[in-house]
């Protein structure tokens, strides 16, 4: 596991240091038609003096809930990576239910680095819980977390996304 983890990383670095720039597409408004992706945050290597060409596209971590993407700003540490790596094998799918009136809460196929701290969520956040569950807030809660990211959604529209019984949360490597 380490090892695909260290060649990934190494890919994503080689990957960044051959890109001249990094393209983004964000939509005024975001609709269930709309793909938006997040990616970690890293910084922008310097322009490459190579011949001219076609830029390598970057993969990312794109979040989709109930069949809508969202935009998502994707925290930079060791989980998120290793979803990203995890992903690259196929759509993660979480199967989510309400908890507490706040949270939509669900299992992962397998446990992922924690590195968890005390926080107070905000609505949006999304975070590790336990090593296995992944948790996406449309209200706020106090408890040891990892957070992975937040979605970048207004806490109504949110709750109206998040607030039923259940949600069907895929995590997607695009």
């Amino acid at each position: 596991m380490k090892e695909r983890i260290f060649l990934c990383l190494l890919l994503a670095t080689v990957s960044l240091l051959c890109s001249c720039s990094e393209q983004r597409y964000v939509p005024d408004s975001i609709s269930s038609h709309a793909e938006i992706t997040a990616k970690p945050r890293t910084t922008q290597p310097e322009k490459s003096t190579t011949l001219p060409g076609p830029e390598p596209q970057e993969k990312e971590l794109t979040m989709i809930v109930n069949g809508m993407a969202l935009d998502v700003s994707w925290e930079d540490n060791e989980t998120v990576e290793e979803l990203l790596v995890y992903a690259q094998n196929g759509t993660i799918t979480v199967n989510t239910t309400i908890y507490g009136g706040f949270e939509q809460v669900g299992s992962l196929p397998q446990s992922f680095s924690r590195n968890d701290v005390q926080m107070t969520t905000e609505p949006g956040d999304i975070v590790l819980y336990s090593g296995n569950q992944l948790v996406v807030f449309f209200s706020s809660n106090t408890w040891n977390y990892t957070k992975l990211g937040h979605i970048n959604l207004a806490a109504e529209k949110l709750a109206g996304l998040l607030g039923g019984d259940s949600a069907v949360i895929e995590v997607k490597y695009e």
